[in-house]
This record gives C-alpha cells, sequence and structure tokens, in this order.
C-alpha cells in the first residue's frame, strides 16, 4: 500500500539555475582525448619546457658572477671596517679607564682630606663645624 503524504506538493516547479551537465567527450578519463595528447607529447615541438640558448646562459652566469664578486668584495670591507672599530673601541677605552685613573687621583689631592691634612701641617687651627647658630640679641 502506498500513502501519500498531504503536505507534498503535487506541481513542483522547475529549477531555474543553469547548471552545465557533464560532457563524457570532456572528461580527461576518455580514450579519444588521452590518445590525441600522448600523440602531441611524444612529437619534437614540447609546448611546456623552453629551450634555453647558450648565450643567455653564459650571460646569466657571467651576471650571476658579478654580483657574487660584489658580494664577496663588500663582506670582506666589512669584516676589515668592523677589526678597526673594535681596535678604536680598545683604545678608546684604554684611555677612559687612565682618564678615571688621574680624575681619581686629583680628586684625591683636591678633597676636602687632604686639604685639612696640608692646612694642619702648616700650623693652621681648625676652627670645628661652621653650623653654629648665631642668635639675635633685641
Amino acid at each position: 500500500m502506498i500513502v501519500q503524504s498531504p503536505l507534498k506538493r503535487q506541481h513542483a516547479q522547475p529549477n531555474l539555475r543553469k547548471v552545465p551537465k557533464p560532457d563524457i567527450a570532456h572528461l580527461p578519463s576518455s580514450p579519444k582525448k588521452n590518445g590525441k595528447k600522448k600523440a602531441q607529447k611524444s612529437g619534437s615541438q614540447s609546448v611546456g619546457i623552453p629551450k634555453l640558448k647558450p648565450g643567455k646562459i653564459i650571460l646569466a652566469t657571467l651576471i650571476l658572477g658579478a654580483f657574487g664578486f660584489a658580494y664577496l668584495t663588500h663582506v670582506f670591507a666589512t669584516q676589515q671596517l668592523l677589526l678597526e672599530v673594535q681596535q678604536l673601541e680598545a683604545e678608546y677605552n684604554k684611555a677612559r679607564q687612565q682618564h678615571d685613573e688621574l680624575k681619581l687621583r686629583y680628586d684625591r689631592l683636591v678633597g676636602p682630606a687632604e686639604i685639612y691634612q696640608q692646612a694642619q701641617e702648616q700650623g693652621f687651627i681648625n676652627g670645628g663645624p661652621a653650623d653654629r647658630v648665631i642668635v639675635i640679641e633685641k
């Protein structure tokens, strides 16, 4: 027994989208096309890979060689410059260290402890701290 649903439409409208149907002749598994393609590839002219002329290969090699030479020259010049910079930096650090030592020595010579000691040796009397309170009477 077959039962029909009352909700089912009796008259459905056709699909208005245009969907192309697959063409069996255009499929790659078709024996007709494969035979023709194999015949073309086995021929003397191939479409996929262009032939390179020896002159272009030599020119490309010379250009690459020139760029390689320029790059290597740049690398060696940079290394030489780095060596010079490192030497100058070492010289600068040595001079700065010598300057710091001389500055410390100078600061010790003109510092208050040294001045007080030399003043005492010459007979000066220490007046004590200078922060005495001054009282003003009215």
